[in-house]
Parts: structure tokens; sequence; C-alpha cells
């Protein structure tokens, strides 16, 4: 029983199947096989007996001829290849059970089937936008760098619409005095896009209030203090970013948090607090040296150099599209607690992915949140929509 959907929708139906039968027998009476752990010589993908790689045959007397590796005996004795099968005893990769419609191991259990739904965890992003008089400056292709920059995030949130809980706030704010902040603008939450679409669209028109003409000052660091407040940047159960976007350096005249000092500061305090932040310059105004420090005491700095260097709209795009499927969590809840957290079994598309305690590519279960998250090329695959489906069994001799 398979169940295929987007990953990273709002919900994902995936199989549990859980650890509703004993040893000897299942629910209809009929005795079970019991599903054992093997050591598997070639990729999980096909969950189905395999030959040993040292033999170029396998199986049972009762294979004759004697079965040609990869493939192997079934236990009905006939030579089946890896992911084949026609008994369950045939499926030997924990979590699996014999599909006989198909003639492949697929994810089940052999158990009780419970549908349950796996939802992505999707982190917040607080976009913490430049709207200093410089962003009505040129920015190449026709456009001021405000008109950039507001196309730019309105295709951001569209593309990645419902992968993250975005937010906005802009500076400088348009309260007194000039180098000072207010409320944020659109905190982060859920369903956010079309809000942020709507508030910089209608800033495009120079009798907005937040059209950029004005307070004329580029207070980064009490705007970077501003986002270091933000309760909904403090949420445990996700993870946390704040994206800053800036064409220029800060005022001369600003400094109620530090000035760049302060900036580079807070930003160190961020990050070890959990709270990335990403430094987008956009144009060729910016303070290099200041980005540089900012992006590298945000702890998610880009190659070379650390901030993301943005030298034109398209440049931009690609900086907002890079940041954001970064930042698209891999973290996964559960809406059922195993009932044993040594037997879970999770399969991509029916391949079985490897559990990870150490976090560096597969899988691993955290009990106090009931959440699986992803890690490395696991990870990687989800966020590139290579993968269509998750399959999670819980229990039922999972080894």
């Amino acid at each position: 029983m398979r169940h295929a959907a987007p990953l990273f929708a709002p919900s994902l139906l995936v199989l549990l199947a859980l650890a509703a039968c004993s040893d000897d027998a299942s629910d209809d009476g009929t005795s079970s096989t019991s599903i054992t752990s093997t050591t598997s010589t070639s990729s999980a993908g096909g969950a189905g007996g395999e030959a040993s790689s040292s033999s170029t045959s396998t199986g049972p007397v009762g294979c004759a001829p004697a079965c040609v590796a990869p493939q192997f005996c079934s236990v009905q004795n006939q030579c089946l290849d890896p992911g084949q099968c026609l008994d369950v005893a045939d499926c030997t990769e924990p979590g699996t059970t014999c599909d006989t419609t198909t003639g492949t191991c697929v994810p089940g259990g052999g158990c009780d089937q419970l549908e349950a739904a796996i939802a992505p965890i999707p982190p917040n992003l607080l976009l913490v936008l430049d709207r200093s008089c410089s962003m009505t400056q040129g920015a190449g292709n026709g456009m001021s760098k405000w008109k950039a920059a507001v196309d730019a995030i309105v295709t951001m949130t569209t593309v990645h619409a419902g992968k993250l809980r975005f937010g906005l706030s802009v500076f400088p704010d348009i309260v007194t005095p000039a180098c000072s902040q207010d409320a944020i603008v659109i905190p982060p939450g859920e369903n956010n896009e079309a809000a942020i679409q709507a508030f910089l669209t209608s800033a495009l028109a120079q009798n907005d209030p937040y059209f950029p003409d004005g307070p004329c000052v580029t207070n980064i660091d009490t705007a970077i203090e501003q986002a270091s407040i933000a309760p909904e940047l403090k949420d445990p159960a996700r993870d946390n970013y704040v994206v800053l976007l800036t064409d220029g350096a800060q005022s001369s005249n600003c400094a109620d948090a530090g000035g760049d000092a302060g900036t580079t500061m807070l930003l160190g305090q961020m990050f070890a607090a959990g709270l990335p932040t990403y430094v987008i310059g956009f144009g060729n105004g910016v303070d290099a040296q200041a980005l540089t420090a900012f992006a590298n005491a945000g702890g998610v700095p880009n190659a070379n150099p650390p901030y993301y260097d943005a030298a034109d709209p398209t440049a931009l795009d690609v900086a907002l599209d890079t940041i954001a499927t970064s930042a698209i969590g891999c973290s996964f809840g559960l809406d059922a607690t195993p009932p044993n957290v040594d037997e879970i079994a999770v399969f991509f598309d029916g391949a079985a992915v490897d559990k990870d305690p150490t976090k560096m590519d597969g899988w691993f279960y955290d009990a106090s949140t009931n959440t699986i998250e992803f890690f490395g090329a696991a990870c990687d695959s989800l966020k590139s929509g290579a993968v269509t489906s998750v399959d999670v069994v819980l229990g039922c001799a999972v080894e």
C-alpha cells in the first residue's frame, strides 16, 4: 500500500504500519512470516533478497540451475531479481512486504496498516529589506533597485509558497526618530505570501508611505536589533532565519544599536542562539567590508564573497532563490507516535533510506518532538523534488 504526493505540500500521506501483529499470527488468524534484517551488497532500492557479491550463485537447493548474481532464489525456488518477490519471506529489507500483484517488495511490513499524515515543518524566514532613498536609483534592465527588489521578493514568495513561513521588515521605518524601528510590518507566519506581495506592490507607488523616499538613512543596526527580538523567530518547533537585503552602508549619523560593530555583535549572538542570517548586497554601492563581517557573523556565509553579491536584478533573483532553497527544512512531523523508536523504517519512492545518528546523510527520529529529520543527500533529494513519496513503517519485526 503506497501513497504518493508532492513533497512540501501542506500535508503528505504516508504509510504507517503499526506493530499490530505477533510473531506467529496476524489478526485474520493466518500465519505470518517474520521479517528480518539482512546486510545488502547493493543500494537499498530493491528490498528483495540479494546474492552475495563474492559468489556467482545463491539460494537453497531447489533453484536449478543456480541463480546468477545479483539474482536470488525465492522461497518458492525461482530465481528473481533484487526487489522482486513471490512471498513475503523474499522481502528481507526491514519494514517491507510482498505485493503479489506487482511481484515487488514494497513498504508495509506485513502488519495491519493505518493511514497517517507526515507533514513538513516549514521554517520561519524574515526578510529585512532596505528601503533607503538610494533604492530609487537604477538597477539595470530599465528598473529601479526598489522595483527589482519587489519583483524578486514576489517571485521568491510565489515559487516557495507554503515551504517557508515568510515575514517582512523594512528599514528605515516611517517612524521618528529616523534611525529607530517600530513593529515588524508582517511578522513571520503561515500564508503570508499574499500579504507581503500586496504590501510591496503598493509600496511601488510614490504616494505610498513605504515608497523609499524618506527618511533617507540606512539603519542596518536597528533593523537587525528589531529582528533579534522578534518572538516569532524564537520558535523552538522549527528552524528560524533572517535575510538582510541592503544596497548601501550604515549611515554615519545612525548608531542607535552600535553601528556596524553593533550589527556584527547582534548577528553573532543571533547565530549562537540558533537564528542564522543570510546577507545580500544589492548593486554596486554596498560596503563590502561591513557586509563580509555581517555574513560571517550571521553563520551562513556564501562562498566568495561571504555575502551574496547581487550586482543586478537577475543576480538578486538567483540569490533569493538559492537562500530560500537552502533554508527550506527537512523536518517532518508524525501524527502518530512510534511504539518503539528502534522499529522505524523509512522509504523514498519505495527505496529504503538509512537511519543516521550522526546526522550526516539519512534520517533521524527525534522523540522529543515526534519528528523525522533528513540530512545530507536525503535532504537534498527532498528539496529538489526528486522524491515524490515518503513511506514510514513502524514496528512489526523491523530490526
